[in-house]
């Protein structure tokens, strides 16, 4: 039986992302797998989309540790300014902030978003495997909302207004978090990751890796640099 090992090395300095990681992998009853967050400051390269990114960031961490690794970036899409700032949304969290987003906003009528997440798995054999999720649709809050939330993972929680719940991110209960994820839990990039890992990765022969390779790779270990 060939396994990728105890560990999955998880390229993040996110511990929101690690937790959500954990949390997928215990609820497949999966106790013997630690997660290893590592945080490689890995440069954002400047790519058109999510999964361009994410896949660059993978084999980046790969050449590096020289172990299977696993990685997750998203991007906030803004239908009014035509999907921006998409894969430049780290970048311009760092420079704008949510604050600038807003000035961007002023006077827009269409506030409707979405967020994209895409996780990348590189095996030991160099092999890459992605796993892409499309949230659905939530909107620009006209002013920031000040509150602090224990769950939040970027300031974007403090302009992200759901209609469902008439409130910004920030404000949700831990109870609201859970009925807005309950379909994250099954849909998200990580938890699709994780699906896939135990019923069709985890534990197979290698023959069975290699067909598994057929269908799920999208990029073979001798297309890195391409």
């Amino acid at each position: 039986m060939t396994h990728f090992g105890d560990t999955i090395n998880f390229i993040t300095s996110n511990k929101v992302k690690v937790k959500s990681l954990e949390n997928s992998l215990k609820s497949k009853n999966i106790t013997d797998i630690k997660v290893h967050a590592q945080d490689l400051d890995i440069m954002e390269p400047q790519f058109d989309t999510v999964q361009e990114v994410s896949r660059f960031k993978a084999l980046k961490a790969f050449e590096i540790l020289k172990e299977p690794v696993l990685v997750e970036d998203g991007g906030l899409f803004i239908f009014a300014l035509n999907g921006f700032p998409g894969v430049y949304t780290k970048y311009v969290l760092k420079t704008l902030g949510a604050d600038g987003i807003l000035k961007l906003m002023q006077g827009v009528e269409d506030r409707r978003a979405k967020f994209m997440s895409v996780a990348t798995f590189v095996n030991e054999k160099g092999d890459v495997f992605q796993f892409e999720r499309e949230g659905g649709e939530v909107a620009i809050s006209q002013e920031k909302v000040n509150i602090q939330s224990p769950f939040a993972w970027s300031e974007l929680w403090k302009i992200i207004y759901l209609e469902k719940y008439n409130k910004v991110l920030c404000e949700l209960t831990k109870e609201e978090l859970t009925d807005h994820y309950e379909s994250g839990r099954v849909n998200g990039s990580l938890q699709k990751f994780v699906n896939w890992f135990v019923n069709e990765y985890r534990g197979t022969d290698e023959k069975a890796q290699k067909d598994l390779s057929m269908n799920f790779v999208r990029f073979s270990a001798e297309e890195r640099g391409k």
